[in-house]
């Protein structure tokens, strides 16, 4: 059972895809809840919704056995090492799905490895000649045509990959994140959503 409190539109469409398919069988020990957190947010405004949220007694009470996940981008606030730290050490005991320093770098991993640095600008045309039409941000179409038309269980292994070069060289997101980009670990929520599935 898992909350998630994401950052915007485009990794709420993509989580709900997930959530649709396991929540179908109506199994009392499956079940993903999706909160989101989508006006002009960042990071920091996605930890406070989820603590604002949970502190509300009927959520806390609701929510007490659920793992809570936030999932947001490193691009905002420009101190993203503090938000890390508050919401890793956070009483709430969240787990944390972070991408440096966007989701689509997440997205783009379902097409191709992502080794270097990639503007927004770079990144959103890389994904609109894989899809074939221009793709733009936060439309649960183009999120689903990338769940569609992109591999999946590919885009796990280019953000494994991506994981193991930084573990080699000692990196983490709690203490190398400005080092980190591009990065996302999505992938260890999907891979557990995936096996749900199958």
């Amino acid at each position: 059972k898992i909350i998630l409190f994401c950052e915007g539109n485009s990794e709420k469409y993509y989580f709900d895809y997930f959530a649709e398919i396991i929540n179908k069988d109506e199994n009392k020990y499956n079940n993903v809840v999706i909160s989101t957190e989508t006006a002009n947010g960042n990071a920091q405004t996605v930890l406070e919704h989820s603590i604002e949220y949970l502190s509300e007694e009927q959520n806390n009470r609701l929510f007490s056995n659920y793992d809570k996940y936030l999932v947001f981008d490193c691009d905002d606030p420009k101190d993203i090492a503090s938000v890390i730290t508050q919401a890793s050490s956070h009483k709430n005991d969240y787990r944390l799905l972070v991408s440096n320093h966007f989701f689509e770098t997440w997205l783009l991993m379902h097409f191709e490895e992502v080794s270097e640095k990639l503007s927004k600008r770079k990144t959103y045309r890389r994904l609109s000649e894989h899809l074939k039409s221009q793709y733009k941000k936060g439309q649960k179409g183009r999120t689903r045509e990338i769940i569609y038309n992109g591999d999946i269980e590919k885009a796990i292994e280019n953000a494994q990959k991506l994981e193991k070069i930084y573990a080699l060289d000692g990196k983490s997101i709690y203490d190398s994140i400005d080092d980190m980009n591009p990065y996302t670990n999505v992938h260890t929520l999907v891979e557990q959503l995936m096996l749900l599935i199958s």
